[in-house]
């Protein structure tokens, strides 16, 4: 159980941040890092992204991208028998993925009230660019680049906040656009924020869009 959104008190943050208490029942694994090229191209045979490294984060990749790659993905694991029964690949829910992020803590990033360039690659770092992942100090709980890098995919439809307490919420049930987290290579510190929401199409494609996988039970 922890809590999902922002105080009213945190500098930047938006109007779609409403504090509720989650309670995530089912248990699930996050990835270390962003779905690299390597791994990407292993599976879709294709590369995509602009900026091009085998451990860069894959970017110009839309939703259904990040689905069509964990579908492939999933079923090559299946075949090779290396996936439980019942267990499968997925992108995370945003409330999962904002539990991963904050590992614990209730400040603005998991790093503190503020972020600096020798923690994350963002618009102040000057790079101009994705950098392989796991270049950056990871969280609390083991977890690198859910600042910064790339904008990650998550499973949710955009949609309001609940106001009240929440068990394993899976946002609106229907929508227009997907929910991104995470902030990128060149976003500015408010995006870098733990409870900080981006949405987009799910056919958009961008040098900022990547995702990250979840393996969780598949429902």
């Amino acid at each position: 159980t922890f809590l999902m959104g922002s105080p009213a008190s945190e500098p930047d943050r938006g109007s779609d941040e409403t504090p509720h208490e989650v309670t995530l029942t089912q248990g699930y694994w996050l990835g270390e890092n962003e779905v690299t090229q390597a791994l990407y191209e292993e599976v879709m045979g294709v590369n995509p992204s602009q900026f091009k490294g085998p451990e860069l984060p894959v970017e110009k990749v839309s939703w259904d991208d990040a689905i069509a790659f964990i579908q492939k993905l999933n079923q090559r694991e299946l075949d090779a028998g290396r996936l439980p029964e019942g267990i499968g690949y997925s992108l995370p829910t945003e409330a999962q993925w904002e539990y991963a992020c904050r590992a614990g803590t209730t400040t603005a990033n998991s790093f503190g009230a503020t972020i600096t360039p020798e923690q994350t690659n963002f618009k102040d770092s000057g790079l101009g660019k994705t950098t392989d992942v796991g270049s950056y100090p990871a969280n609390a709980w083991g977890f690198h680049d859910l600042h910064g890098n790339v904008f990650e995919w998550t499973a949710d439809w955009s949609g309001n906040y609940p106001a009240g307490a929440v068990s394993d919420p899976t946002g609106a049930e229907t929508g227009s656009e997907r929910v991104l987290r995470g902030g990128s290579w060149r976003s500015n510190g408010r995006y870098m924020r733990s409870a900080s929401r981006l949405r987009d199409t799910p056919v958009h494609r961008d040098v900022t869009l990547g995702f990250r996988l979840s393996l969780q039970i598949q429902k």
